[in-house]
Order: C-alpha cells, then structure tokens, then sequence
C-alpha cells in the first residue's frame, strides 16, 4: 500500500502529494468542503489524521514493510509540537467564544423565525445568531456556530468541534438525552418533548461525526434523531451509534423540516415511538 493509498483509507483527499516532512491540511470525503484531514510526509514515511473519525494519527508505512530511511523521532516531535499548537488554538479561540457570548444580546432573530420559532430568544451579535459550542463533559465554552440572517452557518476558524455540543433544557432529573446534529432540529425535538411533558434534554451535536463520538461517551438513557441525508450520512451514523433511532421518513428531511411541513403532531407521533423503545447499547 503506497502512501496515496494509505491517505485514502483514512478519507483523505490529497491532489497533489507534498513530500517536505511538513504538516499540510486537506479535504476529506465526509468534510469535502473544508481541510478536516491533515497528513506529513518526507518521502519516506508519513502520517495522516482525519479530524472527524479518527482519535489519533496513523503512521505509514504499515509495520514490515520496507522503506529506505527512517526518522520516528523527528514524526513524533512534529506530531507533539502540533497537538501543542492546536490546543493552544483552540484555547485562544474560547477566549473569543466566550467574549462574543458575554457581549450578545437575546433577541428574536430571522433564522429562527424561518424554522418555526418567531418568538424564540437566541444570541444575537452583529445580526448573528450564535449558538454556543460546550465540552460535553464540563460545558465549558470551545467555539460558537454562527448563524446569517439568510441561514449561512459558520464555525470558528480553529476552534474545537470535536466533543463539542448544546444543550437544550438542561434537567436536574433529566429522564434521558436526545442526541441530534442540528440547532433548529433541536428547537423541534424540545417543542414536542414539551407538548409531550418528557424531562428528557436535547443535545445538539452540529454534525453527524461529532453525534456519534459523543453519545458514545456519556451514560443514561439515550436516543438519536438522525436527518435523512439524500447521501444516507445521518442513517450510517445512526445505526453505527447502536441506540434507539429515528429520523423522518422523507428523504432530505430533518425533524424540523417535518415539524414546518405536517406539524408537531407528526413529530410527537415519532418521539413517542422513539421514547418507547428499549435502549440496548
């Protein structure tokens, strides 16, 4: 297996191989549109990460395979100087986060008109809307998704998604989490927990990837509602997920989508039947 080969298992898209022993950000097959991936290599041996699904880097060549020069030393130093780089990054990005948190107002905003919720209160800043990104273990601030008032959604060049989540209705007793990608498909899920009086939380996850890493690492009773990608990407990460499952049955739909066309009664019809089911993972 060549390097090329080995990059591309990992969903790696690299068009043309740079062998400077240097750190270079590319595409990748589940994140086309942005560099999520990210390889080193010296002609030699070489390194890839892809930022999405993997939890840590993978080296090249595979293990007895020959190879004409050998630098493990100068792989791993490159590879600690920039996980130092990144959580420094990441870091600096918070701190920004949480300024244009604290100087938001809560206001009504466009967007969520749009999906359903005229009177719903949000952070607006510059006529953003800005939903909070929080570690899903000590809800500290990481990153913020910003939202246009045409509905263009932005993240923080640099900050952290992985791990990242929002937390709709917070509970003391809490009867379960509900683990979704999107702000607005949580907005759907919380009206119809409501309608339903179910103290269960809603945990916006922002992508399908990041929905998957995280239902994984907490406990309780937990459930998903997927979107219905035409691409089947909400459905994979579903099912790999291994909990109680729903998404709406029309294909590019999410549960707000459902919830703007037939009315929340077709999404309390899907939660009830989701709620009822016995969780097995």
């Amino acid at each position: 297996m060549t390097f090329l080969e080995h990059a591309n298992a990992h969903g790696l898209i690299i068009k043309d191989l740079i062998s400077d022993g240097r750190w270079h950000r590319v595409p990748t097959v589940d994140k086309p549109r942005k560099r999520n991936g990210a390889y080193l290599f010296d002609g030699a041996r070489g390194v890839v990460k892809n930022w999405a699904t993997m939890e840590d880097f993978s080296g090249w060549p595979e293990r007895g395979q020959k190879i004409e020069r050998i630098d493990p030393l100068k792989i791993e130093r490159i590879r600690r100087e920039n996980i130092l780089k990144q959580q420094a990054q990441h870091k600096r990005v918070a701190v920004v986060a949480q300024y244009n948190i604290n100087s938001a107002k809560l206001q009504k905003h466009s967007y969520l008109e749009r999906k359903g919720f005229p009177d719903e209160l949000g952070l607006v800043l510059a006529g953003d809307l800005l939903v909070p990104m929080r570690d899903f273990r000590t809800m500290n601030v990481l990153s913020l998704q910003r939202i246009s008032a045409g509905g263009e959604k932005k993240f923080m060049t640099g900050g952290q998604t992985k791990g990242a989540v929002y937390v709709i209705g917070r509970k003391r007793n809490s009867a379960g989490r509900i683990f979704c990608e999107g702000y607005a498909t949580g907005l759907s899920i919380r009206a119809a927990l409501d309608y339903m009086r179910q103290p269960v939380e809603v945990w916006v996850c922002f992508s399908a990837s990041n929905m998957v890493y995280v239902s994984d690492k907490v406990g309780g009773r937990r459930y998903v509602v997927a979107d219905n990608d035409a691409s089947g990407t909400g459905q994979k990460a579903a099912e790999s997920i291994g909990l109680p499952w729903m998404m709406p049955d029309t294909i590019g739909q999410d549960f707000n989508d459902l919830h703007q066309s037939e009315g929340l009664g077709a999404c309390v019809k899907l939660l009830r039947g989701l709620l009822a089911e016995r969780q097995t993972a």
